[in-house]
């Protein structure tokens, strides 16, 4: 696809595949592609790979391109292959840009650095993304994560990155919609905002967000694309009861147990999870069934 066929189809909700590990801790390839063609099936509009949820701090760089290579054999146009590419270093992050994109990746989703965060002002992280920006060849995406990286990117700062010619959207994954109001207020016309909380999701497209990067679509895309498209299609009561059914999925799983609980949910729903990487732990007994209790409620009265 085109620079501007890519952007196009930067909408809609995206899964952050999680990364199985066999038993011996090494990445699970066959596993993993078996969930992505379970997305492709699903027909959403395409898939992030390296994200939080698929442990990216924890994959080597040799691991993280295989899996754009596995992904760049499963996801065809125009799905697109959305791959995490943040690091600390903004020449590090240039440098895997640049080979992710030589492996596969459509557009990129660029994490704010975090280690040094008391300099991580506005002038630091304008300067940075737009470095990454204007070295590679495919669309960059701001990934703002607070509750992670400890950065609180500025409205000022986004606004200001919108109008950089290949920086076209932003993953704002605060859970926070009053910011991300703000954000939407500032952000030149045009410009991609996904979120990234299923608990402001129905708020967030009513708000003029195009979309989401969502755990809950690894697991319960079903339910994700359901709202999607009946906000799309001005359904808004049906709605705002895929919002009521998600969010057990939000405040039971992802809030509580991370990715070690999606990972659970992934094994509860027929896909492939299983346990996380140290030094996360895996879920105990007792709240893998939590996590099932609260699949269950969330697709009371419907078939899965």
């Amino acid at each position: 696809m085109t620079r501007d066929q890519i952007i196009a189809h930067l909408q809609g909700i995206f899964p952050p595949v999680a990364t199985p590990f066999d038993r011996k801790g090494e990445v699970d390839a066959a596993a993993f592609r078996s969930n992505i063609l379970r997305y492709v099936d699903a027909g959403l509009p395409g898939i992030l790979v390296c994200g939080s949820t698929g442990e990216a701090p924890l994959l080597t760089m040799r691991e993280r391109l295989r899996l754009v290579e596995i992904a760049r054999r499963v996801v065809r146009a125009p799905q697109v292959l959305l791959v995490g590419t943040g690091l600390e270093s903004t020449r590090e992050t240039i440098r895997l840009s640049r080979e992710v994109i030589r492996s596969g990746a459509d557009a990129l989703l660029v994490v704010t650095p975090g280690y040094y965060k008391p300099k991580m002002d506005g002038e630091a992280v304008r300067g940075h993304y737009e470095r990454v920006a204007d070295a590679v060849g495919r669309p960059v995406l701001v990934y703002s994560i607070p509750q992670f990286t400890g950065v609180h990117i500025e409205v000022e700062t986004i606004a200001a990155l919108s109008r950089h010619g290949n920086i076209c959207g932003l993953k704002e994954s605060s859970g926070d919609f009053a910011f991300v109001k703000k954000v939407l207020s500032k952000v030149r016309p045009g410009f991609k905002v996904l979120v990234g909380s299923v608990l402001i999701l129905l708020k967030s497209l009513r708000a003029g967000a195009v979309g989401a990067v969502l755990g809950q679509a690894d697991f319960a895309p079903d339910l994700c694309l359901g709202l999607y498209r009946a906000y799309a299609q001005g359904r808004i009561r049906e709605a705002k009861e895929f919002q009521r059914r998600l969010l057990p999925l939000g405040e039971k799983i992802s809030v509580p147990f991370g990715v070690a609980g999606i990972k659970a949910a992934l094994d509860e729903c027929g896909y492939r999870g299983g346990e996380p990487r140290r030094p996360l732990a895996p879920l105990t007994r007792a709240n893998r069934q939590r996590v099932a209790e609260a699949i269950r409620e969330a697709y009371s009265g419907l078939e899965y």
